[in-house]
């Protein structure tokens, strides 16, 4: 991936403090050189976090439906990361463009802990070729925890969540992709299994167009 892809949602204030980071990092550490844009992920994760604990319940009731529009500072899976402080999910599925590294490497360490069981990830066409490194990791993630990939001419933004011993059902639909975008974003998180069921029935029937996760 090359640094126009990487820091695409970033605005040029941004990006030369970025650059003029890793500069500093390749002169004096070399294999550091992405460490400030991580931390950057990763505070900005934690922010959106906790902005999500005061405006949200913990668990959202059966039925119920919560609308959140903020200016890019709640990321896309910081909704899922508040469903899974309350519960862990037997099935995870998320719908999206595009995805970064450090959202994958955040679902890896939920599967890793057991936190999600079954995870699914449903990808626009240009992920193979434009996010190559995010696509490589999730091809091993296929292989090492029986995950499933689509990719699909797909831009919808939704992600599924269900704890079926809790018959708990989230579907979120949101105009952001799993990536840290400081941009205006809206949000609307359901419980409700018939939508859950609508959106699963959907995905579930989808093939992939990629020759690679055709099997998965």
């Amino acid at each position: 991936m090359t640094d126009q892809d990487l820091f695409a949602d970033f605005d040029a204030t941004e990006i030369q403090a970025i650059h003029a980071a890793r500069a500093h990092e390749l002169r004096a550490e070399g294999d550091a050189r992405a460490l400030r844009v991580v931390q950057r992920i990763q505070a900005r994760r934690a922010k959106g976090e906790k902005a999500l604990a005061d405006i949200l319940p913990e668990r959202i009731a059966e039925g119920e439906s919560w609308h959140v529009i903020s200016h890019g500072d709640v990321d896309a899976l910081s909704y899922l990361a508040h469903a899974l402080k309350s519960m862990p999910m037997d099935y995870v599925a998320i719908s999206t463009w595009c995805i970064a590294k450090a959202d994958l490497d955040q679902i890896e360490k939920w599967l890793d802990a057991g936190t999600i069981d079954q995870f699914e990830l449903y990808a626009g066409e240009i992920f193979p070729n434009q996010y190559g490194d995010e696509y490589e990791q999730m091809l091993k993630m296929v292989k090492t925890y029986d995950c499933r990939l689509v990719i699909a001419k797909n831009h919808s933004k939704v992600t599924l969540a269900a704890n079926e011993a809790e018959g708990y059902y989230l579907a979120i639909e949101s105009s952001a992709n799993v990536n840290t975008n400081p941009r205006i974003e809206q949000t609307a998180v359901h419980a409700s299994r018939d939508l859950f069921n609508f959106y699963r029935e959907f995905f579930s029937g989808l093939r992939s167009i990629d020759r690679a996760s055709k099997g998965t």
